[in-house]
């Protein structure tokens, strides 16, 4: 924002030189970027921030100096003599309060065309403002000096004798002043007449009701309307101006009237209109003070130093509010212009700001020693990154936002978090898994004819949470593989398989010393049928592994093999055993047997080794699934699974006759259960 030295000193009196009177609000808070001189006038260039909407007035510059410096402070005349009367009158009504609290006009006939007066055109001109004619130019001055946008309608060409702010209706338009017709929609504000909308509310009028030199009455309008409403359509028009600008960071709600005082004042000087009106109003500006308690103790303890209170006090009464001293606290009252102060360390940032920064010595805080507690989720992150290190992945990471076309596909998108204001309109939904980010470097990988792809990423998942709350955030590892074989002369280059993802996520579990670890049939909708497995431990489901689909390989543009897995990392950390346990090593033999059965082809080999660990107990040390075969002499529908089986007992050596008996009865307990039957003598196994 532009800044005249010369309008300033008409509100405060101004010592030292344009250097001095910069530094001083920059160190105060009002950082001024540039100063240079137009004509015989200094133009300060200021950086406003958005919670300081009153800095964006001439008389909001003014009252920061007179609070920093203690410089005489004062408002400019708005007071006129002449009988409020006049002989049009128009009525004035809201049709929706929330976006237009308060309307407020005054009618002034017999308006007399002059030059706009030269001061105020060399004003307008140094802060980049065109001058275009007498009435036009007031309420831009106007606006300028305090911060509230005006507008004034040509009273002649408004249609009827009612102006209504109202939402505009679906589909209105309106040709503005800048020669463009609008099309409005119903979040839209606008003034309108009996016919239809006059000016779009808080940002520009219409081409119709445009103010020139043969009018004669004129209708002065200013308002208060809702920030978000005018911010809304201002962007959505792209539509931006002085008026918008200020409306959409909140104008002080009391300088509604008091604006249009001081141009009704100006117009009168220099216009000299045969009558004015009384005020035409409608609603209520939405004038909120806080009334805030401040303790001295609380003062020292977050600045560090004593600031007395007659001190304080002074620095706040400087600053426009209402102070009392009651019990060694200030109780203040906020002025409406003061919309940020809400808390006791608004104010206290305030006092610093006046007293000085520069002032307050550095002294280090106070350092209360507190029990470091580990991060068990953290801690087992670190763990685990070295566990898929060690089994051959690499660490990936990708984004947390993902493609809303490729969600819909997979049928995940209503399930999914939207982003409210997403800067890519495809990139606008959260993650529900941490599918898409492996999947697509799998993908970019493979087009680089990269064949050996293991993959682990470590990140957030999120889901949509009921009642209109937060989503929630699980911490997950992610695995994926898609390998055609790594070259070694120790083994034969094979592709991976279901089994090696199997394998590495069992192997993981086992690390960190996990019990009752369940492995069930799963039908997730992102794995082949009959590939996919949920992974329990104790009863919880933390996680699943499988093939992805090829359906779902489809939607990623992946032409080879892919196997993923997903577990959640603070459900693994709620399991996981803190100490590990070291068995006595065994003193006596063991006792090994193989078991080949021709079985059900849908009969899974963990129904077999649980009923086996049931027969045997502790005696069956080791169960390992050392062949599978189909095919050849096994009938259709059966198939061929072979166990070996080490026994061993911790107290004395097995005899042959006991391990016999108790072998054969779990051989008999299989045939009735299962259905199981030894093969025949002809049959060859697939490892012969």
């Amino acid at each position: 924002m532009k800044v005249s030295l010369n309008w300033l000193k008409d509100y405060v009196h101004l010592k030292g030189s344009p250097e001095y009177i910069s530094n001083l609000l920059t160190m105060a808070g009002l950082n001024v970027e540039k100063v240079h001189h137009v004509n015989d006038d200094v133009i300060f260039e200021i950086e406003i921030t958005t919670n300081r909407p009153d800095w964006l007035s001439h008389i909001g510059v003014a009252r920061e100096i007179h609070a920093v410096s203690s410089a005489s402070f004062r408002l400019p005349p708005s007071a006129i003599k002449q009988n409020r009367n006049a002989s049009k009158k128009i009525k004035v009504s809201i049709e929706n309060n929330q976006l237009c609290p308060y309307y407020s006009a005054t009618i002034l006939e017999g308006i007399e065309w002059h030059n706009t007066p030269e001061f105020m055109k060399k004003r307008l001109q140094a802060c980049g403002i065109r001058t275009i004619n007498l009435i036009v130019d007031t309420t831009n001055y106007v606006l300028l000096e305090w911060g509230q946008p005006l507008h004034a309608f040509d009273l002649d060409s408004i249609y009827g004798e009612e102006i209504i702010a109202r939402p505009a209706r679906e589909g209105e338009r309106i040709n503005a002043i800048d020669g463009i017709t609008y099309e409005l929609r119903k979040n839209d504000v606008v003034i309108a007449d009996q016919k239809g909308p006059v000016a779009i509310g808080g940002i520009m009028g219409g081409k119709e009701t445009e103010v020139h030199e043969k009018t004669k009455n004129i209708l002065l309008e200013s308002a208060f309307f809702k920030p978000s409403s005018v911010r809304q359509t201002a962007r959505r028009l792209v539509l931006g101006s002085e008026s918008s600008y200020r409306f959409e960071r909140r104008v002080d709600p009391e300088g509604v009237d008091k604006a249009r005082e001081r141009a009704v004042y100006l117009i009168c000087k220099y216009a000299k209109p045969k009558q004015v009106s009384t005020v035409f109003r409608s609603g209520r500006a939405p004038v909120v003070t806080n009334k805030i308690r401040l303790s001295q103790s609380e003062i020292r303890r977050i600045l560090g130093i004593g600031i007395s209170n007659s001190q304080a006090k002074s620095f706040l009464k400087r600053l426009g509010l209402f102070v009392s001293i009651a019990k060694n606290s200030l109780i203040t009252k906020t002025p409406s212009f003061r919309c940020d102060l809400t808390r006791p360390i608004d104010l206290i940032e305030e006092i610093a700001r006046l007293y000085g920064y520069h002032k307050i010595p550095e002294t280090l805080p106070e350092l209360v020693p507190i029990d470091l507690k580990d991060n068990p989720v953290i801690k087992l992150e670190d763990r685990l990154r070295s566990l898929a290190t060690s089994l051959g992945f690499n660490e990936i990471i990708t984004f947390s936002i993902v493609d809303e076309a490729i969600l819909k596909k997979l049928e995940f998108a209503d399930q999914s978090v939207r982003l409210v204001n997403p800067q890519n309109k495809e990139l606008c939904l959260m993650r529900p898994n941490l599918l898409s980010g492996l999947a697509q470097s799998i993908r970019r990988n493979i087009f680089n004819r990269q064949t050996d792809l293991w993959f682990f990423e470590i990140g957030n998942r999120y889901a949509k949470n009921d009642n209109n709350q937060l989503p929630n955030e699980e911490r997950m590892l992610g695995l994926a593989v898609s390998s055609e074989g790594r070259l070694s002369w120790l083994e034969k280059k094979r592709a991976a398989s279901f089994y090696d993802l199997k394998g590495v996520v069992l192997e993981i579990l086992k690390r960190l010393n996990l019990n009752s670890i369940e492995l069930k049939s799963s039908d997730h909708p992102l794995f082949e049928s009959g590939e996919a497995m949920d992974v329990y431990i104790e009863g919880d489901n933390i996680g699943h592994f499988g093939t992805l689909s090829e359906r779902v390989r489809k939607i990623y543009d992946v032409d080879k093999p892919v196997y993923y897995a997903e577990l959640s990392i603070e459900k693994l950390a709620k399991h996981a055993q803190k100490s590990i346990k070291f068995n006595e090593l065994p003193k006596f033999p063991s006792s090994p047997r193989d078991l080949t059965l021709i079985v059900p082809d849908d009969l899974k080999a963990d129904a077999i080794i649980n009923r086996i660990k049931e027969m045997a107990g502790d005696l069956a040390v080791k169960i390992e699934v050392f062949d599978y075969f189909k095919g050849g002499n096994i009938s259709k529908g059966k198939k061929s699974l072979s166990f070996r089986i080490d026994y061993q007992a911790k107290d004395r050596t097995l005899q042959n006759e006991e391990v016999n008996k108790l072998h054969f009865s779990i051989i008999d307990s299989l045939n009735h259960l299962f259905g199981a039957e030894l093969p025949k003598a002809k049959f060859t196994s697939a490892t012969q």
